[in-house]
């Protein structure tokens, strides 16, 4: 393997999600990253990743995050990518790019959440983005910007959809769309918390139902991504097999387990810890605001 590869892939592998029972990383995953990372080397150009995410922050504000714009979950995450640019930099001059894809105008009538609000939280993390190389696209990006946002799922779930039968194999036999779907239904019980339900059955039924919805808009999107960015790498930000996403740590540290968008960062004055809201406060961490917004907390 040439020297430069070899050195990119060790410093990946700093930038890693920890391995779960599911990951595949290191018995045919490392290869295939390798593979792909050469070819950009070959070309001397910067090494190309592409990564679905950063939608919306998560619409329960009571229990798990502190409001609709981002925070120091996003900003810590930027700064992280920037890390990675850096550090693959000294064993390769050109660095990285990585394209982020945001879904939140894929996934916001789906979770009750206006594109009025994804446009807003849309627009801050774009702006502090601005200290890695990141290239930014959404929905929009990819449909006649005159069509409605309506027009264009539909647009998506027609050109790139899979029909109810085909995710339920996709969930059966996939083991990162399998992982994806049970981590959904994990994040959207308590999304829907916010709403009355009549029993905790109740909610989750809703919980899944959504789950599906999601589900087969996400598979749709990321047809259109792999049909669009065919030799980027693709980056995840949820755990799995890594054997075609890589899990990228977005928040650094040992104990930052949640996407900056599903909860809230502790700053310890040595490390970020993430973790709900509601679980913050019951801690009796401090709320740190930032230009009037309720920002992290760190300890007293």
């Amino acid at each position: 393997m040439n020297q430069h590869v070899t050195k990119i892939v060790e410093t990946f592998e700093q930038f890693r999600m920890p391995a779960t029972a599911i990951d595949q990383y290191q018995t045919g995953g490392k290869v295939k990253f390798a593979n792909q990372v050469c070819q950009y080397v070959k070309t001397g150009k910067p090494i190309e990743f592409v990564m679905l995410g950063y939608p919306m922050k998560s619409p329960n504000a009571r229990d798990k995050v502190l409001g609709v714009l981002p925070d120091l979950g996003e900003e810590a995450s930027m700064h992280n990518f920037a890390r990675f640019n850096t550090a693959v930099k000294q064993h390769y001059a050109p660095g990285i790019n990585l394209t982020i894809i945001s879904d939140g105008y894929v996934f916001s009538d789906v979770v009750g959440v206006s594109d009025r609000i994804v446009a807003a939280y849309q627009e801050a993390a774009i702006h502090m983005a601005r200290v890695a190389p990141v290239q930014w696209y959404d929905l929009t990006d990819f449909y006649n910007k005159k069509s409605t946002l309506a027009g264009m799922r539909d647009k998506l779930n027609a050109q790139f959809g899979i029909t109810d039968q085909e995710l339920e194999q996709r969930v059966l036999f996939d083991p990162d769309v399998n992982a994806l779907y049970r981590g959904m239904i994990r994040f959207m019980e308590l999304d829907l918390a916010i709403h009355p339900y009549d029993s905790a059955n109740q909610l989750h039924k809703a919980a899944k139902r959504t789950a599906r919805a999601m589900m087969l808009r996400n598979e749709a999107y990321s047809q259109l991504i792999a049909t669009e960015f065919s030799d980027y790498i693709r980056l995840s930000m949820h755990p799995g097999t890594n054997t075609k996403k890589f899990s990228f740590q977005l928040i650094p540290g040992a104990n930052a387990h949640h996407s900056p968008w599903h909860g809230t960062v502790v700053n310890t004055g040595t490390e970020y810890v993430t973790m709900h809201k509601r679980d913050a406060e019951a801690a009796g961490y401090q709320l740190v605001y930032k230009e009037g917004q309720p920002y992290n907390y760190v300890t007293k």
